[in-house]
Parts: structure tokens; sequence; C-alpha cells
């Protein structure tokens, strides 16, 4: 075997050892990766039977069926409500970052359950218990998830409390129509006479003021509200002789 043969055959082993050397590493860096990808799942695995729990707990409503509405059915229309609604506001708005606020805006309720604000007014002591309750399941919904998942729905949380932004106001908003729609739709044997009260004297009002197209579906909304509290309150009245 000639000296050239020899080197040949040399750097044919030393390319052949580097190619099993990438191929072992490629291996190693395949397995950490689907390792941390399996904590990944499991952890968002768990946050999603924990969130199931949205289906679960009853909110003050029904619909129109006479069935208890759900924190989930709530959410859902109101994520529903920013597609549409998204095109007819006076201002542009990050529509994948307002339906993430719109998703998850009661999604402290998994912990702190649902209250009606009736019985949480604004500048109660009630109002105040509600607002450490989800503060704290807040922080522990965090922790349910990685990092940067935790810091971003606890973030968007923050600024939908705060509406600290135009789309945060948007959903609050959308929040409170939604919840009047479906108050529309359900048997008027089940309104409250507070929220007879407040249907009539437009207490959605006060939350679409700063948008144009949102005030006028309010105002819509309330209008509806309205008539049908008159219509009832016309039923249930005793017939004169």
């Amino acid at each position: 075997m000639t000296t050239s043969s020899v080197e040949h055959d040399k750097l044919n082993i030393n390319e052949i050892c580097n190619d099993v050397n990438k191929s072992l590493v490629g291996e190693q860096i395949s397995s950490s990766k689907l390792m941390m990808l399996s904590e990944k799942a499991r952890n968002l695995l768990d946050f999603l039977h924990a969130a199931e729990k949205l289906k679960c707990i009853i909110r003050h409503g029904w619909t129109s069926t006479g069935r208890p509405e759900s924190v989930a059915d709530h959410s859902w229309r109101v994520a529903l409500m920013v597609i549409f609604c998204s095109r007819c506001l006076d201002k542009n708005i990050n529509l994948e970052k307002t339906l993430k606020m719109a998703l998850i805006h009661d999604i402290a309720e998994i912990i702190a359950g649902d209250i009606p604000y009736f019985l949480a007014r604004e500048g109660s002591d009630a109002k105040k218990i509600k607002i450490k309750k989800e503060q704290e399941a807040m922080k522990k919904i965090r922790l349910m998830l990685d990092k940067v998942f935790g810091d971003e729905i606890f973030s968007l949380w923050e600024e939908y409390e705060a509406k600290r932004s135009y789309e945060a106001r948007v959903v609050k908003s959308i929040d409170k129509i939604e919840a009047q729609i479906q108050q529309n739709e359900a048997n008027l044997s089940t309104w409250l006479e507070c929220e007879k009260t407040d249907a009539t004297e437009g207490y959605i009002n006060q939350f679409c003021n700063f948008d144009s197209f949102l005030k006028e579906l309010g105002r819509i909304v309330v209008s509806e509200s309205e008539e049908l509290a008159k219509n009832y309150s016309k039923r249930m009245r005793p017939e004169s002789d």
C-alpha cells in the first residue's frame, strides 16, 4: 500500500468518525429537546385540566333554553364579539392580543369562583375582597405555566383589570355588553329587581362611552332590555275589571 493510499484511508476514517460524532450529538440534542417539550406538554395539560373548571362554574345567568350559563359560555362569546367588533372600532387594535385577553379575562375564576357584579359593586368591601382573591388566584395560575406563558397571561389579566390599554377597555366593555345580551336572551322571570334597574338605567353605558361603535351597540342592547322589561311588566300587571 502506498503512502498516499494510507493517508487517503485515514482521511476517510476521520470523516466517518466526524459524521458519527455529529450524529451522536444530534441524537443528544433531540433527546434533550424531547424532554423539554414533554415537560411543557405535561404542564400545559395540567393547566387545561384546571381551566376546564370554567365550563363547570355557573354564572348568574341563563341561556335562552333555561340552562345555567357557565363562565366558559360567556368567555367564548366575548371573544366572538371581539372578532366582529374589531373592524368597527374608532381605533385599530391588536386583534391577537385582544382575543387572548378576552379568552382569559375570567381565568382567575377557576380558583376564585364567580361573583355576580351586583354583589361586588365598585367601592364596596365585597369588591375589594373579590379583587384580592382574584389577584391571589392569578399568582397561582401564573405558576402553573412555564415562565413565558405564565408571565404573558398574568400581564394580560392585569392590563385588563386596570383597563390600561384601548384593547383592555374594549374587552371590558364587550364583557358588560355580552352579559346584558345574555340576560335579554334569558326568561325575564329570572331577572332580579336590581338587574331590571341596571338594565333600564343603562349600567353598561359607563363602560362603552370611549368608543362610538361600542357606545351605539350598548345603547341598542339597553334599548332591547328596556323594551323586554316594559313588556314583561305589562304581562305581569293584573287585568282591571
